[in-house]
């Protein structure tokens, strides 16, 4: 029986390690290319799926958050409720085209995030909520809401993270750590219950 729960907890912790190594991590670019066919048009690729570009600005914070929000229901439903988040890095490349996103302690992980260059800014969801990704202004560039400016006028001017319900989102290693500790507590618990 020891064996049993000793081999039970090395598999939980393997499950654990794994599950830490989430699909929404950054994604190097490999296919979006500029008019010309030959420049890559950034580093970084969008690490969450994209849902919709629009013009305007998300102004990085709660100001446009009821519209924001408004938005996402046409994509995704009537139930979805945002609640922007400041506990998200983000570190853009040379060029501010693209760069990586990562959550900031206390917060675990976000489930959408927005990309503001131009005159427009892209939503994104993170389909797997991810402590982090990558980000790139590839869809607002796509869709030719560019600015004035140097590069194109397409530098990001602000990256904003969002959870659903304004409750962040429990990392999934942690509540499968939990759960593995609550059923080999419960195995020892059991196996002492029947020696006596």
């Amino acid at each position: 029986m020891k064996r049993i729960f000793l081999l039970f907890m090395l598999i939980a912790a393997i499950i654990t390690w794994s599950s830490g190594m989430s699909l929404a991590t950054p994604v190097t670019n490999t296919d979006q290319f500029l008019a010309d066919g030959t420049t890559l048009y950034s580093r970084w690729t969008n690490s969450g799926r994209w849902l919709f570009t629009v013009a305007g600005n998300n102004l990085g914070n709660t100001t446009r958050l009821e519209e924001v929000e408004e938005m996402v229901k046409s994509s995704l439903g009537p139930q979805i409720e945002l609640v922007a988040t400041s506990f998200v890095s983000s570190t853009p490349e040379p060029d501010m085209k693209s760069g990586t996103w990562q959550t900031v302690a206390p917060l675990g992980t976000i489930e959408f995030y927005a990309v503001k260059a131009g005159n427009a800014f892209a939503m994104y969801q993170v389909v797997s909520p991810d402590s982090t990704g990558s980000w790139s202004t590839y869809d607002i560039w796509k869709l030719g809401l560019q600015g004035i400016g140097g590069r194109g006028g397409l530098e990001v001017s602000h990256f904003t993270g969002y959870n659903p319900g304004g409750a962040p989102v429990p990392e999934p290693a942690t509540m499968l750590l939990l759960g593995s500790g609550l059923m080999g507590f419960a195995v020892f618990s059991r196996k002492k219950l029947l020696r006596k």
